[in-house]
């Protein structure tokens, strides 16, 4: 067993996710195996995944389908509460491993049979999955395998927790540097929980309510509820959720656009899976609506920032369709795609939100 070269390269992979995929070849190939998954999870859904190119085939698609829930894999390995990998063998008796849906929707159409596994607490309250499986064919996996397999487990560990801490680390750095141009701003997950805010969002009592717990909430209680959605789909990056989203004061004046980004989204960020940076950005009234700050604002389609542009300016629908050379019942399908995404459903409400777009204000260099 090549030891050290194979430690280097894990820690190597805490700081370069592109490594991963060698390393768990290389595992894997220390018992004999096919092949090796490494998977980042919540309570309720995997976060990323990283796998040795033999085992990925199929796996993507797997762990996106309701097969992956009903799995009992999982559960049944955290349930065994062991600092230490366990075979499939002492979690489930033969034929019910092969009808679990792990089996039947993946490993067995890739002629995968036994294997060990073991889960990893981080601090972000994740779980870390490593998984070696052999070929079918090949039998079980013995002590001797499982014990040069924890040999590598404390180090497996250490590179989770380094990598979630860099992870963290880059996120908090984001919302400090959003502060330097006058932004503020924090970093959530996918619970809502803050995990980072710079001083300005903090500073915010007229808009945002800070609460028990790490969270926070907004005084505009539509815009809480907005934001709730918008936190819970934050691992989905294509989720119709509205994103960005207009938010009152406490006495319902100082408009602020309230904008949440997914930090993830790919399968390969495997320890900063469901995070999402929370933006405030203040508007100003300026001497007409802008387009294209309109546009960049809240996400829309060219022809639906042209169409909230009209709105704010008080045009009619028929002469939104005149001045854009387009049919009225274009307009007013576009009319219902710009209510969804700014979080609003009458023309009045755009018309207000839009009388205004977001000015960044830039501090004096001499106070940084």
């Amino acid at each position: 067993m090549n030891f050290e070269p194979l430690l280097d390269r894990i820690y190597e992979a805490a700081v370069d996710p592109e490594v991963w995929p060698s390393v768990l070849h290389d595992l894997s190939s220390t018992v004999e195996g096919a092949g090796a998954v490494l998977l980042t999870r919540r309570s309720d859904a995997w976060l990323g995944w990283r796998c040795s190119a033999e085992l990925e085939p199929g796996l993507d698609a797997y762990l996106n389908s309701e097969a992956a829930l009903q799995s009992q894999t999982f559960a049944r390995l955290v349930g065994a509460n062991r600092a230490g990998f366990i075979t499939d063998q002492e979690l489930f008796a033969d034929a019910e491993f092969l009808a679990d849906p792990m089996m039947t929707e993946w490993a067995t159409p890739n002629r995968l049979h036994h294997g060990a596994a073991t889960a990893i607490h981080v601090p972000t309250g994740d779980l870390v999955v490593v998984q070696v499986q052999r070929r079918t064919g090949r039998p079980p996996l013995d002590w001797e395998s499982i014990r040069r397999l924890d040999a590598f487990r404390p180090h497996l560990a250490r590179a989770g927790l380094l990598a979630t801490r860099w992870r963290l680390e880059q996120l908090r750095a984001a919302a400090e540097a959003l502060a330097l141009i006058g932004l503020p701003a924090a970093v959530l997950d996918a619970n809502g929980k803050v995990l980072a805010a710079n001083a300005l969002i903090e500073e915010m009592s007229s808009h945002v309510v800070w609460l028990p717990e790490d969270r926070l909430a907004l005084t505009d209680s539509t815009a809480t509820v907005l934001l709730r959605q918008a936190v819970a789909h934050i691992r989905e990056p294509a989720a119709t959720s509205v994103r960005s989203f207009p938010a009152m004061g406490a006495t319902m004046s100082d408009p602020v656009v309230v904008h949440l980004v997914p930090t993830t989204g790919r399968a390969s960020d495997l320890f900063g899976g469901g995070f999402g940076l929370l933006v405030i950005t203040a508007v100003v009234a300026p001497d007409a609506p802008d387009a294209a700050l309109i546009r960049g604002l809240f996400d829309l389609t060219p022809a639906e920032a042209r169409v909230a542009s009209g709105i704010a300016e008080g045009l009619s629908v028929n002469q939104i369709a005149s001045r854009n050379k387009v049919a009225s019942e274009t307009v007013r399908a576009q009319i219902k795609a710009v209510f969804a995404k700014l979080g609003v459903n009458r023309q009045s409400q755009v018309a207000a939100l839009l009388a205004a777009v977001p000015r960044i204000p830039i501090r004096n260099q001499s106070s940084l």
